[in-house]
C-alpha cells in the first residue's frame, strides 16, 4: 500500500489517511477508520450488525487463503 493509506486495525482494510484517525489503545496508538468510530455511536443492534459483517468478511478471506494454500 502507498504511504497515503493506513491499515484500520478494527475493520482490517486500508483506507486513505483522510478517512482515518489515530486512537490510543493498550498497545499504543493505532489507526482506525472514521466509519468504524462512527459505528460505535449507533444502537447496539446496528453495532452488532456491523461487527457481524466484518466478521463474515474476515472469515471468507481466511477461508479463501486456506483454500489457496491447499492448492499449492
Amino acid at each position: 500500500m502507498s504511504a497515503e493509506t493506513a491499515y484500520c486495525y478494527h475493520c482490517g482494510k486500508h483506507h486513505p489517511i483522510e478517512e482515518m484517525r489515530q486512537v490510543v489503545t493498550k498497545g499504543g496508538k493505532r489507526w482506525r477508520c472514521i466509519k468504524s468510530i462512527e459505528a460505535t455511536k449507533k444502537p447496539t443492534s446496528e453495532r452488532d450488525a456491523f461487527g457481524n459483517t466484518v466478521t463474515s468478511i474476515n472469515r471468507s478471506l481466511n477461508q479463501n487463503r486456506m483454500k489457496a494454500q491447499i492448492k499449492e
